[in-house]
């Protein structure tokens, strides 16, 4: 990259993981980058998510992977069981994590955002900057926020969610796919002999999942798990005042231990609930001096713990493309090109394994609890390998990062 492209400015729109990731990428292959976010502080409320190998390559480049491994609980297998107990499947992690030399966590996605936060610097994010659109003029973007403020820049990257502003201007009528399901999220402290540290658990019922795991401890020291109920509803459904506990238990009700007394434990003020929806990949993310990142291009239903993992991947590979370029629009229609294919095939292998998960009736369920059984564990196995596998870097790790490697973080 040359000099002319350093002393350019790179807009970010969104503050959440993969906002952050790429103002720290961007930063690293030596631009000026402004970040945006439309809430008045930067906080991550209520939800754990999971951080596979790929995230984990990506974080190296980086600097990060580290630091970010500290602060989760290794994953190290998924036992599948039916809501009474049965075991379906079980799927051993930390062979693949010490075939890759990296790790998979699952963590608080606060935590996360702290850590990204502390590379990033606090005096970066712009914060209470609701933007509204953008307008290119001559070679550069001008962004726009409700406030009358505009930022010039050479290029805008739209790192703002399921319901990006940018996207809507950039590739007008994408409309969102409701997966048929809700998701219930809590993270509560929690201690039981039969939920060990490292196992995930995903328990499948009737239009129902549940994931239970452990996290890193809370302020206390004391041990702390994630859950998660996601359940077939109408779109837009609301609980009572007060009713997203007994809303979960009504459902789970009968299911294996520890699942009724994780919930019981669990402060209702400490119970989300979002509808999980997607958006089909798109035949474009950019224009001009814009590109889009993470959810904004491709969100994603959650049943391959992929969707933070690939916003840290586009960072990377963005920051990669801009370093490599001696023009930056040259740059954004690399980074699509590289992207695009990986990230709409992911996004399929995601809602087909969620249409799978979620079947209701007597005999789909037999059904689903009988492929899951019979399927060999190397299929399940090569088809993990090729998630969380590297395809995105095929250079080195990036300016100022250092090797990171699995086998310290195993014997945690």
């Amino acid at each position: 990259m040359n000099r002319c492209m350093v002393e350019q400015r790179i807009i970010v729109i969104g503050g959440g993981i993969g906002g952050l990731c790429a103002a720290i990428a961007l930063r690293k292959a030596g631009c000026e980058v402004v970040l945006y976010e439309r809430a008045g502080e930067l906080r991550q409320v209520g939800a754990g998510l999971s951080l596979l190998p790929n995230a984990f390559r990506a974080l190296e480049t980086l600097g990060l992977a580290r630091e970010v491994a500290a602060v989760g609980k290794p994953w190290r297998e998924t036992r599948i069981h039916r809501s009474d107990g049965r075991v379906l499947g079980h799927l051993p992690v930390e062979p693949l994590c010490r075939t890759l030399g990296q790790s998979a966590v699952v963590m608080s996605r606060a935590e996360l955002h702290e850590v990204l936060l502390r590379a990033l610097g606090p005096d970066v994010p712009r914060l209470g900057a609701r933007c509204t659109g953008f307008r290119v003029e001559g070679t550069g973007v001008v962004a726009e926020f409700e406030d009358g403020r505009r930022e010039r820049g050479a290029c805008l990257i739209g790192a703002d969610g399921l319901n990006s502003i940018i996207r809507g201007q950039v590739v007008p009528g994408v409309t969102q796919r409701y997966s048929g399901h809700s998701s219930w999220r809590g993270m509560v402290e929690f201690e039981s002999p039969v939920f060990p540290e490292g196992t995930l658990f995903e328990v499948l019922g009737r239009g129902a999942r549940f994931v239970l795991c452990h996290i890193g401890p809370g302020a206390s020291g004391a041990k702390r798990v994630y859950w998660a109920l996601l359940a077939n509803t109408p779109a837009g459904g609301r609980d009572p005042e007060g009713g997203r506990k007994a809303s979960v238990l009504s459902r789970v009700g009968g299911w294996m231990a520890p699942i009724e007394a994780v919930v019981e434990a669990t402060p209702e003020e400490a119970i989300l609930r979002t509808d999980v929806s997607c958006i089909d990949p798109l035949d474009r993310w950019g224009e001009g001096p814009v590109t889009l990142l993470g959810d904004a291009a491709h969100a994603m239903v959650t049943d391959m713990a992929q969707g933070a993992c690939q916003a840290i991947e586009d960072a990377v590979v963005l920051a990669q493309c801009v370093r490599e370029a001696d023009d930056l629009e040259r740059a954004l229609r690399a980074y699509e090109a590289r992207r695009r294919p990986r990230t709409a095939e992911l996004a399929r292998l995601s809602w087909r394994s969620g249409s799978l998960r979620y079947v209701e009736g007597r005999v789909s369920t037999w059904l689903r609890d009988t492929l899951l059984r019979c399927v060999p564990s190397s299929l399940v196995e090569k088809q993990l390998r090729y998630v969380v596998g590297f395809p995105f870097l095929d250079a080195q790790a990036g300016p100022g990062s250092t090797p990171f490697r699995a086998e310290s973080w195993l014997k945690r």
